[in-house]
């Protein structure tokens, strides 16, 4: 390639021997580290082929988190109503043995594992009622029965 030397800024005050050096001087630039055009287009298209198959992965590793992160959140989910259940049972047994009837029993405990505290002094409230009345029962069915036909005498 040769040098142009119109842009060489007055350049027609430079002797006659460096004028003709320069205007017949050809230089050959050092292309080391550049690559050819037909390369680098090629490289190029291959690279936008590659972002494409890593952006369809990326989605399909995108939708494999997806169902891995619901998977999880339904075995969550299970956990947590089995928990429930047997703490449910628990109660429930727990109630039986304070001598609870079965529906109460059920319904305290139901109340126990929602919160609902109120609910649960209120079925203890009917509870002891229920304790109360059996003892009455109880000591009415204890008493002994007064002697037949008699009793108006005094001496």
């Amino acid at each position: 390639m040769k040098i142009d030397v119109s842009k060489i800024p007055n350049f027609d005050s430079l002797p006659e021997e460096t004028k003709t050096f320069l205007s017949n001087y050809e230089i050959e630039p050092d292309l080391t580290g550049y690559i050819p055009k037909a390369q680098f287009d090629k490289t190029a298209s291959e690279l936008a082929d590659v972002k494409k198959q890593l952006k369809a992965r990326m989605t399909e590793e995108e939708k494999k988190e997806a169902e891995r992160l619901a998977a999880e959140q339904a075995l969550k989910e299970e956990l947590e109503t089995l928990r429930k259940a047997q703490t449910l049972s628990e109660n429930k047994a727990r109630f039986l043995g304070l001598g609870y009837d079965e529906k109460l029993a059920l319904e305290t405990a139901q109340a126990l594992v929602d919160g609902d505290m109120d609910k649960v002094f209120a079925n203890q409230q009917i509870h002891i009622e229920n304790i109360k009345k059996a003892e009455r029962a109880a000591g009415v069915a204890n008493d002994p029965t007064p002697p037949a036909g008699g009793g108006g005498e005094t001496e």
